[in-house]
């Protein structure tokens, strides 16, 4: 009997460890992927702001002829 008690005990505690550390991988990669996104962000508003000079020229350009 102690054999399939220490087998069950063994598995509950696979099951734990494995819980934890699958939680534990996600909430990395969420933290990652948010990271990605604050610099694409950034990015992006940095690109926007160097584009409108051009724009605006190109309206004014449009707007005069």
């Amino acid at each position: 009997m102690s054999f399939f008690a220490g087998l069950f005990l063994g598995v509950a505690l696979a099951v734990v460890v494995l819980g934890f550390l699958a939680i534990q991988a996600y909430g990395r990669g969420y933290e990652e992927a948010a990271a990605g996104r604050r610099m694409w962000r950034a990015e992006l508003a940095a690109r926007r702001l160097a584009a409108r000079p051009a724009l605006a020229t190109r309206h004014a350009a449009r707007a005069a002829s």
